[in-house]
Order: C-alpha cells, then structure tokens, then sequence
C-alpha cells in the first residue's frame, strides 16, 4: 500500500499556508507603511526646525514687535502706521494672515505670516519692497502658525519675549500621512528692551 496524503490534509496545509502568508504579508505592508510615515515626519520636522531658527535669529536682534496685526486694533506697528497698513504684507488678503511684525538689526520692517491656502510659512520685508518669499519647502504643510508676545510694550523695562506655536505636517495625498500632525514651539527673547520713544527724553 502506498502512502500518501489526503485531500483534507492537503486541504488543511495549503489553508494554513494561505493564512501564514496573508499575516506576513500584512505585518511587512505595515512596515512598509510605519516606515514611510516616520520618513515624512522627520523630513517634515527637519525642514521647519530650519525655518524656526531663521526666525529665532532674527527675532533675538529685532524691536518694536506686534503680532495678529490683522485682527487686533490696538497693535502698535513697527511702521507706526495703523494696524491694517502696517507692515509690507498684504495684510488684508485672504491668501496670507500676518502674524508678527517687527523691526530687524538692519532697520528693515519683517513680517512672518501664513500662507493660509497654500499652508507655508512666509516672510516679507521693506528691503525687498514686500515680496513675500517661502520659507519652509513643499512637502511640508503648517496647519497653524501662532505667536505669543510679552514685554514688547515700549517703556515697560523688559525684555521682549516670543513664543512660536505652530503645527506642522508632511504634505501628501496619502491621508494617513498628512493627518499626522507635529506640535512644535519655541521661545526666543529680544537681546535690546523697547524704548519709550514718545516722550522729549527716551526712556529705556
């Protein structure tokens, strides 16, 4: 009598085989996936780690800061020019939300703002007549941008003093990527204290 399997048993056999295979499978595709999500997230980071510390760099030599000049009406502008008109961005657009505006080391009126369609942080200054240019790369999308500002009232005997908030996450059309949000912040104080200038002495 010959030896041999049965059809139940190699029935069974190809249906564990079947089974073994699909798990792998599946544990491999994650991987696959997890990998990609980490690559997008540090990239995402690396490039708007960058862009923080361009602002960090400027925000430390600069004066006269303000911030939300859009919305807030009682904004002293670097410019001295009213809430609405000061600063070189087009504040008023719907495509750019000015942030923070200030004066830099070279005298020049810079203002960091977001692209709010195209969701990249932006920066502007008088040098350069108001052209906004790009600073954070295309496969990076901010979701939101916020500063927060203490001690930048003139006379006030401190240091200005910056919180950058923002939310940052890989630009793709892959949902399960670009859902992935990182909450990045930072402080950075002003090097010079905001002189009271209004008076016939300046009073720091």
């Amino acid at each position: 009598m010959k030896k041999g399997f049965t059809i139940v048993e190699m029935l069974v056999a190809i249906a564990l085989f079947s089974i073994i295979t699909a798990i792998s499978a599946g544990g491999f595709t994650n991987a696959l996936r997890t990998q990609r999500q980490v690559s997008a997230l540090i990239s995402a980071q690396s490039n708007v780690s960058l862009a923080m510390e361009q602002m960090a760099r400027e925000i430390r030599t600069g004066y006269l800061f303000c911030h939300d000049t859009k919305n807030n009406p009682t904004c002293t502008c670097a410019n001295g020019g009213a809430p609405d008109s000061c600063g070189v961005a087009p504040v008023n657009s719907n495509t750019v939300t000015a942030d923070l505006n200030f004066m830099n080391a070279n005298g020049e009126n810079v203002v960091y703002s977001l692209g709010t369609s195209t969701n990249v942080l932006m920066r502007s200054d008088s040098g350069s007549g108001g052209v906004l240019q790009t600073i954070t790369g295309d496969t990076v999308a901010v979701k939101y941008l916020q500063f927060t500002i203490s001690g930048n009232a003139e006379g006030d005997h401190w240091p200005p003093r910056i919180t950058i908030s923002l939310g940052v996450a890989p630009s793709s059309t892959d949902s399960a990527i670009s859902n992935d949000v990182l909450n990045l912040q930072t402080t950075v104080s002003a090097r010079e204290i905001d002189c009271d200038t209004s008076g016939p002495t300046p009073s720091c």
